[in-house]
C-alpha cells in the first residue's frame, strides 16, 4: 500500500512539471510569435525551473514555501533584466520581462499544487499580450512615442528645419543636434499625430524642404 502511495505521488509530480511546461510553452508561443527576445524556450524553462525548486522546496521538512518562491523571484528579477535594454530614448523588453515573471509564479503555483490560479493566470496572461497589444495598436498608438531622426541638407538653417517639423509633428521634442563633416542630424522624439502611420508621417517629413532623410522608429 505504501508502495502504491509513493508510485501515485510520483505520477502527480510528473503532471506538475508537465503542466508547468505548457502553461510557460502557451505564454512563451505569444512571445515567439511577437518575435521577441525571450520566447518558447525561455519560458518553457522559466515555468519549469520555478515548478521544480517549489516541489524541492515543499518536499523539503520544516521547509517554507514562501522563502522558495523569493528565492525564485529573486533569479527571475535578474534573468527579466537581461531582456529589458534602452535604444535612444526608448526602453524595449519590459513586457517580455513582466511575462517571464508571470511565467515563474505559474510555474510556482503549479508547484504548489494550485491549478485554477495557474490555469487563470495563463489565459489572462495571453489575453493582455495579443489582444491588448492589438486594441493598444488600433486605439492608442497616439500615446507612444517615436524616435525621429532627421538628416539635413547640407546649407539648411537649423531653425527653418525646426520650424517646419513642427508642422508635422508638433508636440516634438529636440534631443540631440550632431553636426558631422558631411552630415548635419537632428535627433527627437515626439507622440506621432493619431491618423498617421509610421509610413504616412516618414514621408510627410521626407517631403520637408532642407530634408535629406528620415528615420523614425517606434
Amino acid at each position: 500500500m505504501r508502495g502504491l502511495v509513493v508510485v501515485d505521488y510520483g505520477w502527480v509530480v510528473v503532471g506538475q512539471i508537465l503542466l508547468a511546461a505548457a502553461l510557460g510553452a502557451v505564454v512563451g508561443l505569444e512571445r515567439e510569435f511577437g518575435a521577441q527576445p525571450a520566447g518558447l524556450r525561455t519560458h518553457i524553462l522559466v515555468s519549469l525551473g520555478a515548478a521544480l525548486f517549489t516541489l524541492a522546496g515543499v518536499g523539503l521538512q520544516r521547509s517554507d514555501p514562501t522563502r522558495v518562491a523569493a528565492q525564485v523571484v529573486t533569479g527571475i528579477g535578474f534573468l527579466g533584466g537581461g531582456a529589458i535594454f534602452k535604444e535612444g530614448v526608448t526602453v524595449r523588453g519590459l513586457t517580455t520581462a513582466a511575462s517571464l515573471w508571470v511565467t515563474a509564479a505559474v510555474g510556482l503555483a503549479v508547484g504548489l499544487r494550485a491549478w485554477p490560479a495557474a490555469l487563470v493566470t495563463t489565459v489572462l496572461t495571453v489575453t493582455v499580450l495579443w489582444l491588448l497589444k492589438v486594441a493598444e495598436r488600433h486605439y492608442l498608438a497616439f500615446r507612444r512615442h517615436l524616435l525621429m531622426c532627421v538628416t539635413l541638407q547640407d546649407g539648411v538653417s537649423l531653425d527653418e528645419v525646426e520650424r517646419e517639423l513642427l508642422k508635422v509633428v508638433p508636440r516634438a521634442t529636440m534631443l540631440r543636434v550632431t553636426y558631422a563633416e558631411h552630415e548635419h542630424v537632428i535627433e527627437m522624439t515626439a507622440r506621432p499625430p493619431a491618423t498617421a502611420s509610421l509610413p504616412q508621417l516618414a514621408e510627410s517629413l521626407r517631403r520637408l524642404p532642407g530634408i535629406a532623410g528620415v528615420n523614425v522608429s517606434g
